[in-house]
């Protein structure tokens, strides 16, 4: 383990080994005392020494953090950096001015770093008074915080996507983004995904063919998928070719589909499983042909936003209900009718807006913003425009408690939209005193604040016990019909690891209280989102 324990400059790499000769020097002329002096000098500036005849490159991969190599990239660039590649600790009073890249070590830090700090598969202590002026960026292994620190921004988390450090020659390492080199890939088990289940394709098997990463260029990335539908005996599937340059990227995709406009409740685990469970199934589908091309321009670090620009051409198709479909049980009656669309062709522009940012650990903020309008003059068979807004903020109160703020809506234009646009409300995710669907239009909108207070203890795999409070209230109408009244939902449950537990209540005039079973994969094992 090696300790700094005194002010270290980093702007000039030679002025270390002009230092360290300076001292070796002193040793041979003033002899003893003097000489001791400048060798204990010259032994604790020994990584400034190494660290000129050090450098590092970026190799980047399409799969990588784009956000994450720019940043890396800008300190590369400009040079006045130090390479630690064993365990360090920068003590107390300690002053490194410059930028630090951490390779393959442990570092621990009790003083200041006047730069941004890279780690490469290491691990990264900021102890009680520690400071990072600049921007934390990890390239695996991990970052481990204290509220005692103080950091000049939240963390650039780039751990989960497989950066590796090679070093090719002594004293130069390159960092290998992931996706760098083409890579055939079949996603899940051997190509299959997770079986998803609803009310209208029963049982939807998928099978896929990804080609990934290369270096950016002209050959495209490319998805494809097929997937069978058991009730409708129907086999539909679709292509995606993606051309990224660092943060941005052009796509282009097509084929033939079952879409929602109420993926947003719940993601498709959840549903499949209260589907399968309960005869609970919180969308409504239509099938699609169709056809798109997307620019996609990403911007930023803190905050971190992007911009699609998406033309698209869709053919809808209704559904019928499937009768007697297989449920464990039936709750509220069971499926719910699936709701017509207008068979007719959309050709339409959207214009989306993502904003991601975060504050340290105490505030994150995710919003998104989109408008898309047709016109039937142009092309295509109708005309709206549909404006829609999703955000979730999560802000740390005291300890690990924290308040969830989530909203989700949309209006649209005086001409309204049709029903493949339309979003619907009830169920666990929403409303849960409200069956499925049972509140269905082109105007919505819904709020929630659920406050999070996780205790100290769990049940092993399953996670922390997390009790919590929420409030919900929505609506949602189409534009040409009488507006209902809103609806108010107070809720008090647990969640053990992806499983959770709730009663809620409507205190509106007609007092309902329904008790709820919900599940959550992303939960697992801990209070998750």
């Amino acid at each position: 383990m090696h300790v700094l324990k005194q002010r270290t400059q980093l702007g000039d790499p030679l002025r270390g080994r002009r230092r360290c000769r300076a001292g070796r020097r002193a040793s041979c002329r003033w002899g003893g005392l003097i000489g001791v002096a400048g060798l204990a000098l010259a032994g604790s500036l020994g990584d400034v020494c190494e660290a000129g005849a050090q450098s590092v490159e970026l190799r980047r991969g399409r799969q990588g953090l784009a956000w994450a190599d720019d940043a890396v990239a800008r300190v590369l660039a400009r040079g006045e950096y130090r390479v630690l590649t064993r365990d360090t600790v920068l003590g107390p009073g300690v002053v490194v001015v410059g930028d630090v890249v951490v390779v393959g070590a442990t570092l621990r830090i009790e003083g200041r770093i006047e730069g941004d700090l890279i780690g490469v598969e290491s691990d990264l202590f900021a102890r009680p008074g520690g400071e990072i002026e600049g921007i934390v960026v990890v390239l695996g292994g991990g970052f481990y915080g204290s509220s005692l620190a103080k950091l000049g921004s939240a963390v650039l988390d780039a751990s989960r996507y497989g950066y590796k450090v090679e070093e090719p020659e002594a004293g130069r390492y390159v960092i290998i983004g992931p996706g760098a080199r083409s890579v055939l890939k079949l996603p899940g088990l051997y190509g299959f995904q997770f079986p998803s289940y609803d009310r209208v394709n029963a049982l939807t098997v998928a099978w896929g063919i990804e080609v990934e990463g290369g270096q950016p260029g002209w050959i495209p990335e490319a998805a494809g998928r097929i997937r069978y539908r058991s009730v409708r005996r129907d086999v539909d599937g679709d292509l995606e070719l993606r051309w990224p340059f660092g943060r941005h990227a052009v796509c282009v995709r097509g084929g033939l589909t079952v879409r929602s406009n109420d993926r947003w409740i719940n993601g498709d685990i959840e549903n499949s499983l209260y589907s399968l469970v309960a005869a609970l199934d919180t969308r409504n589908y239509y099938e699609a042909g169709f056809a798109e091309a997307a620019l996609h321009l990403g911007h930023g670090t803190h905050p971190r936003w992007s911009h699609d620009l998406v033309v698209g051409w869709e053919r809808a198709r209704s559904l019928e209900d499937q009768d007697d479909l297989f449920s464990i049980f039936t709750v509220r009656g069971g499926f719910q009718p699936n709701r017509a669309v207008s068979e007719a062709d959309i050709a339409s522009l959207a214009v989306i807006t993502e904003v991601q940012a975060s504050a340290r650990d105490r505030l994150s903020l995710d919003l998104r913003l989109s408008l898309e309008a047709a016109e039937r003059d142009v092309a295509g068979d109708l005309s709206f425009t549909l404006l829609a807004a999703a955000v979730r903020g999560v802000i740390s109160t005291v300890g690990d408690q924290s308040l969830v703020l989530q909203g989700s809506g949309q209006v649209a234009g005086s001409s309204g939209a049709p029903p493949q646009r339309w979003r619907a409300l009830g169920g666990w995710g929403t409303l849960p005193t409200l069956v499925p669907g049972e509140r269905w239009g082109d105007s919505a909108w819904w709020l929630a604040a659920t406050y999070r207070l996780p205790l100290p203890w769990g049940l092993g795999a399953l996670g922390r016990v997390v009790p919590w409070l929420e409030y919900a209230a929505g609506n949602a109408w189409p534009g040409d019909g009488m507006r209902p009244s809103v609806v108010h939902n107070v809720g008090v449950g647990v969640w053990l690891g992806p499983v959770g537990a709730a009663l809620f209540s409507d205190p509106g005039d007609d007092f309902e209280t329904f008790l709820a079973l919900g599940f959550d994969p992303r939960r697992w094992p801990g209070p998750g989102r």
